[in-house]
């Protein structure tokens, strides 16, 4: 009987079963994340997989495997925007954008679990808690057993972002709450492993805080009614430019918080300039936020269609102004005054020159968590091919503003030409479509309130 040492050092893997194999590339995979030297089948076991499971629901785990080899292989690169990270997410992207309810609820919780976990590795924590709430309960699955534990580990790098230290003790309390109920459901030896040593980091950090009076953190409620509701809308959907959104949604006061106070007395009237442009930002955001808050209650209509494509297409003007506010507040040389969230960040605004001093060489987090949402958005320029949903999101945007876009609720409304179907999109899709791009903007604004709290510290 074959070991899988010797399945993965085989020429010919097909004389295999699938779950022998792919067990063997989980082999490989180990033994290059502890030498941090390539086995030389490894590129070989996993192609072969590709090829064999092509067409099949469980392909996803192939590409799975990739993404876990481009980790580590990231984990030997001086760059922390190596080509094999922005390929990694690029793979990670396509997997959760092309396979939602395609694929059997075990492989799909599995994309979640992977997904969310290198968006918080890359500073994207708020991004990663949502990606988590995509997982589908289900029972002795391994990876939806580690969705409490891995929420807490999510929680643990938020904290590094919070300012306020009743705030990042109450997060850092929650993730080491979740960090220990939350590994003793998951059946798996090493994976209980893993987040024990997790908890011990939010102990620590917990320790290093010091003590916290958590009885005074009395959160009041000023809103009733309708007005009520609509904030508790917002903070079940993370939409509130609070802090403590992701901390606790259902207790957390429902107002927004973001703001900007300058702190150079010999500089006032730039001051007022960036405090003025961020009210503006936060107004635009929460004018968006009631618009879609007013569609989504009201009946499917032609009226209701435009009003979630005017929040969809103007969501992308906050994308805009975030990137003009990080080069009004880090001075930046902008040789293209005009440029915006995808450019800002290269030398001349061209993507094909290297990275600016401010962004290459920064140690704060939260900067880099705008610029790999930018990348979300926008796509990678490191990446031969886009994301295909990142494709279709930028052209039906190009559409709305320049000519039509028709939105269908039938299958006979289909069209048959290829061109005109371009610009069609489903009710559904539209709804989803204005929801995540505005949540996305309001994921922006908090990144770039983090990024300016971590430079004022």
């Amino acid at each position: 009987m074959s070991t899988l040492q010797d399945i993965a050092q085989s020429d010919d893997y097909g004389q295999f079963d699938l779950k022998e194999v792919y067990q063997a590339a989980q082999l490989l995979l180990q033994e290059f994340q502890k030498t941090r030297t390539q086995p030389a089948k490894l590129n070989d076991i996993i192609s072969h997989l590709k090829k064999r499971l092509e067409g099949q629901t469980s392909y996803p785990l192939a590409i799975l495997l990739e993404t876990s080899q481009l980790g580590i292989q990231h984990q030997l690169q001086k760059d922390w925007n190596s080509p094999m990270k922005q390929r990694q997410l690029f793979l990670f992207e396509s997997l959760h954008a092309q396979f939602r309810a395609k694929v059997p609820t075990t492989i799909w919780n599995q994309i979640c679990l992977n997904y969310a976990e290198a968006l918080i590795y890359v500073g994207r924590s708020l991004d990663g808690l949502d990606i988590l709430e995509d997982m589908i309960e289900a029972e002795k699955d391994p990876s939806y057993e580690r969705k409490d534990a891995e929420r807490g580990w999510g929680l643990l790098f938020y904290s590094t972002f919070l300012r306020d230290k009743d705030q990042k003790a109450e997060a850092l309390h929650l993730s080491r709450d979740l960090l220990d109920k939350g590994a003793e459901k998951i059946s798996n030896t090493n994976g209980r492993a893993l987040y024990a040593d997790r908890l011990k980091l939010a102990v620590k950090m917990l320790e290093e805080l010091g003590p916290i009076d958590m009885t005074g953190s009395y959160k009041p409620n000023f809103f009733e009614g309708h007005e009520r509701e609509y904030r508790d809308w917002c903070a079940k959907h993370r939409l509130l430019l609070n802090d403590g959104n992701e901390i606790d949604p259902k207790g957390t006061m429902k107002i927004d918080t973001l703001n900007y106070r300058h702190k150079e007395a010999n500089d006032q009237e730039r001051g007022v300039f960036l405090e003025t442009f961020m009210d503006a930002m936060v107004s635009e955001f929460t004018a968006l936020r009631w618009n879609l808050y007013e569609a989504q209650e009201k009946k499917p209509s032609a009226e209701r269609n435009e009003q979630l494509k005017a929040v969809y297409r103007q969501s992308f003007s906050l994308f805009t102004k975030t990137a003009q506010f990080v080069a009004y507040y880090y001075k930046l040389d902008m040789k293209d005054p005009r440029a915006g969230m995808q450019r800002i960040w290269f030398e001349e605004e061209n993507m094909k020159n290297p990275l600016k001093p401010f962004i290459r060489d920064t140690k704060n987090g939260a900067l880099k968590a705008l610029f790999w949402l930018s990348k979300d958005i926008f796509g990678y320029e490191l990446s031969q091919v886009q994301n295909v949903a990142t494709i279709r999101t930028l052209q039906l945007r190009d559409q709305m503003e320049r000519s039509f876009v028709q939105v269908i609720t039938k299958q006979e409304e289909i069209a048959q030409d290829g061109e005109l179907r371009k610009h069609q999109m489903t009710q559904i899709e539209l709804e989803r479509m204005a929801m995540s791009n505005l949540f996305k903007a309001r994921n922006a604004l908090s990144y770039l309130g983090f990024t300016i709290g971590l430079e004022k510290k």
